[in-house]
């Protein structure tokens, strides 16, 4: 008597969930729970499906499981960890369809384990292995002829391949019974000899197989072929053949002997590998062009918010209240901003497209500019902050921007991970021809098993991630990415949590250093000019209408004759009437783009000499390039800097 629906569904070979389209449980066999270790009244109401996914998971699910689901109705083939009750990952091949009942939609995912793929291809190379040490024991057997059939028999039963001959001089093809197995042939008539035997390899094949046989029988070699060979119900097996000639006493060929190994499923196991590799490339790729698409989207909200903050500096009189509140919306947007920077610097790594401006630089001068930058975070927290380096300069070639980026990035991530009042360390110091920079801390350390994942894109331990400054797992992947752009290395060392960590990177130095006494000039605030001593008619063209009307105000306020207008037609009809002598132009516009705009402006006879700036959240280098190519003088990346601004805008000539 078969099994009732009810028990089928609980203790189906994979786990079965049903949810609703935003992800909530709704029901879960018992497959499933017993897999993850929950029991179901945990889930279902409780939970999210995308909740049990690792960090990376939830993003993938985001970005492109829940778009495919609302897009095409199903997913097929997607593999994605997910989180046990106990802590562990556990990998998981999905297939997902989403479908209605009634007025309401469900989505039904359905999950297998994908260990026993593991498993199965560590089996297949043990089978390989047994394979070829079977051969070469067959090798050395047929030299003593009393005991060779014995070791053959032995051989092929416990590797469960099939062996094959040929004789040369009487054209008689031989099968074990374990060939025979293998091609449906039991009891069948297959054919005994050569005709008949090569008459069941592919057309496309024989000749290669026929080809690496006498080269091994010619130079006295084994050969290695792969060939399909037919079964008996038609079909074709992929087959892996491997043997040599045996040779009379004078030399001549006698006989050619081989086994063959069925690997048609590891065959099929490559090739859907194959395509998830491709998949996984084409996700990758999407990834990251996601990222930076999605880094400069989040410039186009920060460029206002960071001009009614200068609006507010330059209005604000004596109000503490003000004062106090200006200062905690700017610190919030140059988090955000750094945030943003540090998705675009990720993508461009990953991708590729990030060039160094290197020259010899000074490691200790760069250094003690990395700390300036990382001061405020580190008193913030109350931390002891403590420095050594060298008197001599440690001369490297490298992009001194990029470095201060290394530091800082190894300083903050200290400064937030450690409890305040804590202690950091950063040492500087050189070993041969290496330059070598410890950043040290006595915060929340890092697990033994995760020092291996630490500087992956995403990665965040857990207890950073129940840290309200837990950021998005960039930092780190960033600062590899820029070390070893610089031909360095960096290793992370931790004894456990609680106990602190150690970050310790590794710097080429320069072939020829030199004695120069290292001298830093202070560096000063430039302030904001407010003066109209130097004012200029300026045009402001943006889609952004907060952001072009609060530039436009903060210019006019610092003594400039502003115009603002939101697309690009508009824009070269307003800088034909208006005839500025600067223009601050979007490049993403509505209608035309602001290469366009701006090539059209360089063609008028009024426009030949007017100082175009492309204001942007385009930031990369081929984006400047293109503005370039298109006729723009400067190009400033949202949110812009207005000290920048300003001496851009010093500097800018007036139209005659």
């Amino acid at each position: 008597m078969l099994p009732d629906l009810s028990f089928t569904y609980e203790n189906a070979a994979c786990g079965l969930v049903t949810t609703e389209i935003n992800g909530t449980i709704r029901r879960a066999n018992a497959t499933f729970c017993k897999w993850l270790g929950f029991a179901a009244s945990e889930m279902i109401d409780k939970k999210r499906i995308q909740e049990l996914f690792t960090v990376g998971g939830r993003f993938f699910h985001h970005t492109h499981l829940a778009p495919l689901l609302q897009m095409q109705g199903s997913v097929a083939e997607i593999q994605i960890d997910l989180i046990g009750q106990n802590g562990v990952a556990i990998p998981m091949l999905i297939n997902a369809i989403r479908h209605k009942q009634g007025e309401q939609r469900f989505d039904e995912f359905a999950f297998m384990v994908a260990t026993d793929r593991k498993v199965y291809e560590r089996e297949l190379i043990s089978a390989r292995k047994t394979a070829e040490e079977t051969l070469q024991s067959l090798y050395e057997a047929q030299k003593e002829l009393h005991e060779s059939r014995d070791i053959l028999s032995i051989a092929i039963q416990s590797a469960r391949m099939g062996v094959w001959s040929e004789n040369l001089q009487t054209n008689e093809v031989w099968w074990s019974l374990e060939l025979e197995q293998l091609t449906g042939f039991i009891g069948k008539k297959f054919g005994d000899t050569h005709e008949d035997f090569y008459g069941l390899i592919h057309p496309e094949d024989r000749i290669v197989f026929a080809t690496e046989l006498k080269k091994a029988a010619d130079t006295k070699s084994n050969y290695e072929v792969q060939f399909r060979l037919q079964h008996a119900n038609r079909n074709w097996l992929t087959m892996e053949g491997r043997g040599h000639a045996v040779y009379s006493e004078s030399g001549e060929v006698l006989s050619i002997f081989g086994i063959v190994i069925d690997i048609s499923d590891r065959k099929a196991a490559e090739q859907q590998l194959h395509e998830l590799n491709k998949q996984l490339s084409i996700s990758d790729r999407r990834k990251d062009e996601f990222l930076a698409t999605l880094a400069h989207e989040l410039r186009n909200p920060l460029a206002p918010m960071r001009n009614v903050l200068e609006i507010m500096r330059l209005k604000e009189k004596d109000n503490p209240f003000i004062h106090w509140s200006r200062d905690i919306i700017e610190r919030h947007v140059s988090q955000m901003t750094h945030l943003v920077d540090d998705l675009m610097e990720a993508s461009r790594i990953s991708q590729g497209r990030l060039q160094l401006r290197k020259k010899q630089i000074d490691l200790c001068e760069v250094t003690l500019h990395a700390v300036e930058t990382s001061q405020a975070v580190i008193l913030d927290s109350k931390h002891n902050f403590k420095m050594n380096i060298p008197d001599s300069p440690l001369t490297i070639e490298a992009d001194s921007t990029r470095i201060i980026q290394i530091i800082s990035n190894l300083l903050t991530n200290a400064a937030k991970y450690t409890p305040p009042g804590g202690d950091i360390y950063l040492n500087l110091s050189h070993n041969g021809d290496e330059a070598l920079l410890s950043v040290r801390d006595t915060g929340i350390g890092i697990p033994p098993e995760q020092l291996s994942n630490i500087f992956t894109m995403f990665s965040q331990l857990k207890p950073a991630l129940e840290r309200s400054q837990g950021g998005l797992g960039i930092g780190l992947s960033l600062v590899r990415g820029l070390v070893e752009l610089h031909g360095g290395s960096i290793v992370a060392f931790s004894e456990g949590d609680g106990k602190g960590s150690e970050f310790i990177v590794r710097l080429p130095l320069s072939a020829t250093q030199n004695d120069r006494t290292r001298t830093i000039a202070p560096k000063s605030i430039t302030p904001l000019e407010t003066t109209s001593m130097n004012n200029k008619r300026i045009l402001v063209v943006d889609d952004n209408v907060d952001a072009a009307q609060s530039l436009a105000l903060l210019l006019e306020m610092s003594g400039h004759i502003t115009r603002s207008v939101n697309n690009g037609i508009t824009g070269v009809a307003a800088a034909e009437e208006f005839l500025p002598d600067v223009i601050l132009l979007d490049i993403g516009l509505p209608d035309i783009n602001g290469y366009e705009v701006a090539r059209r402006i360089r063609q008028k006879p009024w426009g030949k000499n007017i100082f175009l700036i492309a204001a942007t959240g385009w930031g990369q280098h081929k984006d400047k390039e293109l503005a370039k190519a298109a006729g723009f003088d400067k190009h400033l990346t949202k949110p812009i800097d207005y000290q920048t601004l300003n001496r851009l805008l010093e500097k800018a000539p007036y139209q005659a």
